[in-house]
């Protein structure tokens, strides 16, 4: 029998899971969400999206981990309160979306990197930027690695996101809000 989720796409999703939420106001961000045969996890700033057999529902990271050991189906998380309107899945294809056009491809190689490892990368242009270590971390379980093509997409308002596809796993990172009169970020 096939495992319902590969350990290294399991691996990957918990990287975009929230450690911290155990008493705060978001505790759903710690779980995994599936929806239409893909997980996604989320920790507010990046989402991860994996190809993965579960039924939709809300699971927790851990029962998945000890499922994958014994290759068992882990139980569905009824006791976790989600807000109404977190659809993860949904956001992610909404603002990815947007990004789909010619102008926003770039690959890692078209952004330079500002102080150091956990700095920021940025594009040529300064239009945006993003964690590095949010970006190595989701490139790091592309299948294409440094030649994957990311989408960056910049609003008006400062708002701006990476996207990447390799037609299996995917992923969003937010960026940092840039005060565009300052060119700062806020």
């Amino acid at each position: 029998m096939d495992k319902f989720i590969k350990e290294n796409d399991f691996n990957w999703l918990c990287l975009a899971t929230n450690d911290d939420c155990k008493g705060t106001e978001r505790p759903y961000l710690e779980y995994i969400h599936v929806a239409n045969g893909n997980a996604y996890a989320t920790d507010g700033h990046r989402m991860h999206a994996a190809p993965c057999k579960l039924d939709d529902g809300v699971y927790c990271r851990y029962e998945i981990a000890r499922s994958l050991d014994i290759n068992n189906i882990p139980p569905v998380e009824t006791d976790v309160a989600i807000p109404d309107g977190f659809k993860p899945q949904v956001l992610m294809i909404k603002q990815a979306r947007k990004a789909f056009n010619p102008a926003s491809e770039v690959t890692a190689s078209d952004l330079y990197v500002q102080n150091g490892f956990y700095g920021q990368l940025m594009p040529k242009d300064g239009s945006s930027r993003f964690q590095r270590i949010y970006v190595l971390e989701a490139l790091f379980g592309m299948s294409t690695k440094g030649e994957t093509i990311l989408h960056v997409h910049t609003k008006d308002d400062g708002e701006n996101f990476m996207y990447a596809n390799d037609g299996e796993r995917s992923f969003v990172v937010m960026g940092m809000r840039l005060d565009k009169e300052s060119d700062c970020e806020s």
